[in-house]
C-alpha cells in the first residue's frame, strides 16, 4: 500500500494547558516532562506529568512560575492531534530531595463527580435516563446519549447511605450492562451497547512493524467444564440430556491436543490427561451418539404426550372452573331463598360433576402414557450409564479436571429450551479468556505514521500479528498507556471472538473485577427479560385482581380458598370436615352440610340464626324485637315496650309489681325497720353515687367560693347533712356494728326507720340548695369570663402581626446565566391575605449583587411597581439577591 505523506502536518505533540475551574485558560505549561497519559475505555483516564522548580530564562535560573499556580482542583486541557480531554488536579508531590521536581497526579474531568454525595436513594424499578436524571439533577454535568437498550430495561438501584455520584454512575453501567461513554468537552455522560461499540478502521500492527513488545494472558478464572442447569423452579434437564443427568460437561480443552484413528491406535497424547482417561471419554460420547436417534424419538414422542396431557387436564379446569360458577350462582339462588333456582342449579351441578369424573379418566389415561415415555427414556440413559468404561482409577484421573459452575434461568419452563441454551451458555465458558498487551511506537509523534493517527482510538478494533508466538488476532482496544516522553504506547486489547459474541465479558474486563463475573453472567438473564416481566407486574399490582381465574390457596391444608364462589373457608378437622363459611354475594354463610343448607347468616339487613350463645356487646343501640313488643338500651337508658313485664324471683314473685309499689327505695327499704344484706348493697351503691356526687359539689365551692365558704349557710348546711349521713352508715352503731360496715354487710340489721329516713331527707334538702346556689355562682362567673375574653380579643384585633411572602413561578436558585422568573409579593395581616388593598407604593423592591452591595439604579428602577417584578438573565450578575420591603399605609 502507497501511502501519500503530507511533511506540512504536524506531529500530534501532547500540549497541556492550565485552566481555573470554570475551564478559562490560564498558563500553557510547555516545561513538562515524565507526562504519561493512560486512557481506560468506560472509565476514568488519568495523567501525570512533572515540571522542574526552576527554569531558564535569559540565561538565568528563575523559579518556575507554575510551581506557584498549579493548584488542586484546577484544571488540565490535553491536546494531542484530534484528541481533546480535560483533566482535574487531584494531588501534587514537591520532590526535594535531588533534582527539585514538582510532581502532578490528574484524573479526567468526571472524576470531579467523586466529590458529590448522594445518600439514600433507593429505586425498586427505574430505567437508565431516569436514573441519571436522577443522579445529575444537582450537578453541571447532563445526559448525552443513552441507547435505546438502556431504557428498556428497569432495574432496581441503591445508592447506599453515604456514596458519591461518579461511583453510582459506574454501579448504574454494571447494573444495565452499559459501557459508559464520558464527554468532558461538554461535561455529559452517555451508557453506550457494547456490542455495538468500535469498528475496524484498518490499524495492523506486526512484528517488525510499529509493535515494539507483545504479552498474552489466559485467564481460568470463568473457565467450567461441567455446568448444572435449573430452570423455572428447579426444572432440571435430567429428562433431555442423553447423558441422564442435570448437567453438561465437555474436557475438550484437557484432551487437546489428543488423537485416535479407527482401530484406537493413538496419534498424539494429551498435554494434561492420560490416553485411557482421552478413550474412556471419546468411548463415552460415542455412546451418546449412538443412542441419540432413539432418545430424540422418545423426546419427541413425550413431548407430544406431554401436549396432550397439558390439552386434556385444561379440558378437566375448564369443567372445574364451570362447576365452580354453578355453585356460585346455587350459593346466590340459597342466599335469595329462591326454590326454583335453588332446584335449577342443583341439577346443574349434578350434570357437570358427572362430565368432570369422565375427564379425570382420559386425563390419567394422558398420565400415564407420559410416565410411560419418561421411563423409556430414563431406561437408555441408564443404558449409556452402565456402558461406560470410566474404572475407578480413571474417575479419579477425572476429578481435578472437573470444574463445576452453575446456570440458572427462572423463565424457563421446558427441559428441552432449557437444554439447547445451556449449551451455549456452556461453550461461552468452557474455554480460557484471553488478555494481549502490546508497546506500540508513539504514531502520533511520527509524521511517517499519519495514516494511523485517526486509526489509534479507544473502543475500536486493532489487528495484532506476532508469528514467533503464534498470535494473530482481530481485537478491542480498551486502554492505551502513552509514555509521551519516550514516545511509545502501550494497548491492552482482548479477544474479539469472545467479545463480540458476550459483550458483558468486556464490561467485566473493563472493571477489572474477576470475582463478580460468574454471579453477573449467571443472571444477566434476568434484567435481559425484565421489562417484560415489570410490566406484568405493574399490571398485576394497577388492575383488579380477578378471582375467577386465579385462585388463591391459603391456611392449614388449603383451608381458606379465594376464588370465584368468594371466600371459602372450612374446617380442617377431618371429623367437621363439611363444616364451612362462604363469604359472597353481600353474605356471610355458616353451613355444616358443604353447603348445601345455610343455617346462620349474616345479610346486610341482620344476622339469620338459629340461637345466638355467648355475650352480646351493643354499640350505640341495641334494639330485641318480637310479636310481643320490643326493648330497646342505647344512650337514654333502657325501655321495654311490651303488653306484660315479668321479673319473677327465685320464689317466684313478680319483682317488677314489688318494685312499682313504692316511689322511695328508703321508704321501701325501712318499711320493716329490718335492713337486709340485699338492701345495704343497693345502699352501699347509692351512697357512692352520693359520694362521687359530693366530691364534685366541693370541687365547685373551692372554686366559685374561694376562701369564703363559712360565709354562706347553704355550704355549711350542706356539709353538714353529708357527714351526719355519713356518721349514721359507716361510723355510727346499729347494733354492735356500723350499718355499712365492710364485716356487717351479709347480716340483717334493725334500725329505727324514722332517724333512717329523716338523715336521707336531710341531705337531700341540703344537696337541692346548694347545687342551686352553686348554679347561680357559675352563672356569674361564665357572664364575666366572656367578657374578658371579648376584650381580649378586641385587644389582639389592634395588634395583628404583619407578614410578607415572596414566590418565583421559576425557583429559587439559578445556573449557568439561564434565568427568566416572575417574582411576587403576597402581604398577610394575621392570616387576612391584604395584597390587593395595598397601593403600588407600598412595594419597595430591593437588590445587592454577588458581595451584598446594594444595587442603587436598579432599586430606584423597581420603586413603586406593585407587588409584582420580572427577573432576567440582565438583571443577574455571577450572583444576586432580591427583596421586598413593605409599606404599610
Amino acid at each position: 500500500m502507497f501511502i501519500d505523506i503530507n511533511y506540512n502536518r504536524r506531529p500530534q505533540e501532547a500540549k497541556f494547558h492550565l485552566a481555573k475551574p470554570n475551564k478559562q485558560i490560564i498558563s500553557h505549561v510547555s516545561e513538562k516532562f515524565q507526562h504519561k497519559l493512560a486512557l481506560k475505555l468506560g472509565n476514568i483516564h488519568e495523567m501525570s506529568f512533572s515540571i522542574p522548580f526552576y527554569i531558564e530564562e535569559e540565561m538565568e535560573q528563575v523559579r518556575n512560575p507554575h510551581v506557584d499556580i498549579i493548584k488542586e482542583k484546577m484544571l488540565i486541557r490535553v491536546t494531542m492531534g484530534d484528541y481533546k480531554d480535560w483533566f482535574v488536579v487531584d494531588s501534587i508531590e514537591e520532590d526535594g530531595d535531588d533534582s527539585d521536581i514538582f510532581n502532578v497526579t490528574t484524573f479526567s474531568l468526571p472524576y470531579e463527580l467523586k466529590g458529590k454525595r448522594i445518600s439514600g436513594l433507593s429505586e425498586e424499578s427505574i430505567n437508565a435516563t431516569a436514573l441519571l436524571t436522577l443522579l445529575l439533577e444537582n450537578t453541571i454535568w447532563s445526559i448525552g446519549t443513552i441507547d435505546p437498550i438502556f431504557d428498556q430495561m428497569y432495574r432496581s438501584f441503591e445508592s447506599g447511605d453515604d456514596s458519591n455520584i461518579l461511583d453510582c454512575i459506574t454501579n448504574a453501567t454494571e447494573t444495565y450492562g452499559a459501557l459508559i461513554e464520558w464527554d468532558s468537552i461538554n461535561r455529559k455522560v452517555s451508557f453506550k451497547d457494547p456490542t455495538k461499540n468500535g469498528s475496524f478502521k484498518g490499524m495492523t500492527v506486526t512484528y517488525g512493524r510499529l509493535l515494539n513488545s507483545v504479552k498474552r494472558t489466559r485467564s481460568t478464572d470463568e473457565m467450567v467444564t461441567r455446568m448444572y442447569v435449573y430452570g423455572s423452579e428447579d426444572l432440571t434437564i435430567h429428562s433431555v440430556n442423553p447423558t441422564g443427568q442435570g448437567y453438561i460437561e465437555n474436557f475438550d480443552y484437557f484432551m487437546y491436543p489428543f488423537q485416535r484413528d479407527a482401530n484406537k491406535n493413538v496419534i498424539q497424547s494429551s498435554y494434561y490427561m492420560s490416553d485411557a482417561l482421552c478413550h474412556a471419554i471419546l468411548d463415552h460420547q460415542a455412546l451418546i451418539s449412538l443412542n441419540a436417534s432413539n432418545i430424540a424419538i422418545i423426546t419427541g414422542e413425550l413431548a407430544v404426550r406431554q401436549a396432550d396431557l397439558i390439552t386434556e387436564q385444561s379440558k378437566l379446569d375448564d369443567l372445574q372452573l364451570e362447576l365452580e360458577n354453578i355453585l356460585d350462582l346455587l350459593d346466590v339462588a340459597k342466599g335469595a331463598e329462591d326454590s326454583a333456582g335453588i332446584t335449577a342449579r342443583t341439577k346443574d351441578k349434578t350434570d357437570k360433576e358427572a362430565e368432570i369424573a369422565t375427564q379425570k379418566a382420559v386425563v390419567t389415561q394422558a398420565s400415564i402414557k407420559v410416565q410411560q415415555s419418561t421411563n423409556a427414556l430414563n431406561a437408555i440413559q441408564g443404558q449409556i450409564s452402565g456402558q461406560a468404561s470410566f474404572t475407578p482409577a480413571l474417575l479419579d484421573e477425572l476429578n481435578p479436571f472437573i470444574i463445576e459452575s452453575t446456570w440458572r434461568d427462572d423463565n424457563y419452563i421446558n427441559a428441552q429450551e432449557l437444554y439447547d441454551d445451556g449449551l451455549k451458555k456452556f461453550e461461552e465458558l468452557r474455554k480460557p479468556k484471553i488478555v494481549i498487551e502490546a508497546s506500540i511506537e508513539n504514531i502520533l509523534g511520527a509524521i511517517e505514521e499519519q495514516y494511523y493517527w485517526d486509526k489509534l482510538v479507544l473502543g475500536d478494533l486493532i489487528k495484532v500479528k506476532y508469528p514467533q508466538m503464534n498470535i494473530e488476532y482481530m481485537a478491542k482496544i480498551i486502554e492505551i498507556n502513552y509514555d509521551l516522553e519516550a514516545q511509545e504506547a502501550t494497548l491492552t486489547i482482548a479477544n474479539t471472538t469472545d467479545l463480540l459474541n458476550d459483550a458483558e465479558r468486556l464490561l467485566q474486563l473493563l472493571r477489572n473485577s474477576s470475582t463478580a463475573t460468574s454471579m453477573v453472567q449467571n443472571n444477566k438473564y434476568k434484567w435481559d427479560k425484565i421489562n417484560p416481566i415489570q410490566q406484568s407486574v405493574n399490571s398485576i399490582l394497577t388492575s383488579e385482581w380477578d378471582a375467577t381465574k386465579n385462585k388463591i390457596l391459603a391456611g392449614i391444608n388449603n383451608t381458606v380458598e379465594v376464588g370465584n364462589r368468594g371466600i371459602i373457608i372450612r374446617n380442617p378437622d377431618p371429623d367437621f370436615q363439611h363444616e364451612i363459611v362462604i363469604m359472597q354475594s353481600g353474605v356471610i354463610a355458616l353451613s355444616k352440610d358443604d353447603g348445601e343448607t345455610w343455617k346462620t347468616a349474616i345479610r346486610p339487613d341482620g344476622i339469620i340464626a338459629e340461637r345466638l350463645i355467648g355475650q352480646i356487646i351493643a354499640g350505640q343501640e341495641l334494639i330485641i324485637t318480637n310479636d310481643s313488643g320490643s326493648f330497646t338500651l342505647d344512650n337514654n337508658g333502657a325501655r321495654f315496650s311490651v303488653s306484660s313485664f315479668i321479673i319473677e324471683s327465685s320464689n317466684g314473685t313478680n319483682m317488677v309489681d314489688k318494685w312499682t309499689s313504692t316511689s322511695n327505695f328508703v321508704d321501701d327499704f325501712t318499711d320493716d325497720n329490718v335492713i337486709t344484706p340485699y338492701e345495704k348493697k343497693m345502699l352501699k351503691n347509692q351512697f357512692d353515687e352520693f359520694e362521687t356526687r359530693y366530691n364534685a359539689n366541693v370541687a365547685k365551692i373551692n372554686l366559685y367560693y374561694a376562701g369564703e365558704q363559712g360565709n354562706y349557710a347553704y355550704i355549711t348546711d350542706y356539709y353538714a347533712k353529708y357527714l351526719a349521713l355519713y356518721n349514721y352508715l359507716f361510723v355510727e352503731l346499729q347494733g354492735d356494728k356500723p350499718l355499712l360496715a365492710g364485716n356487717n354487710m351479709v347480716a340483717s340489721t334493725r334500725v329505727d326507720s324514722s332517724v333512717f329516713r329523716q338523715r336521707y331527707k336531710d341531705y337531700d334538702n341540703a344537696l337541692v340548695e346548694v347545687e342551686k346556689q352553686i348554679l347561680i355562682r357559675t352563672k356569674n362567673y361564665t357572664d364575666d369570663a366572656i367578657g374578658e375574653v371579648q376584650d381580649n380579643i378586641d385587644e389582639v384585633k389592634d395588634d395583628v402581626v404583619y407578614k410578607t411572602e415572596l414566590h418565583s413561578t421559576n425557583g429559587n436558585v439559578f445556573n449557568n446565566g439561564v434565568i427568566n422568573t416572575t417574582i411576587y409579593a403576597v402581604v398577610y395581616r394575621g392570616k387576612e391575605n391584604i395584597t390587593a388593598n395595598l397601593p403600588n407604593s407600598a412595594f419597595k423592591w430591593k437588590k445587592t449583587d454577588m458581595n451584598g452591595v446594594a444595587d442603587t439604579a436598579w432599586n430606584t428602577a423597581h420603586a413603586n411597581v406593585g407587588s409584582t417584578i420580572q427577573v432576567t438573565g440582565t438583571d443577574v450578575f455571577k450572583k444576586a439577591t432580591f427583596w421586598c420591603d413593605i409599606d404599610i399605609p
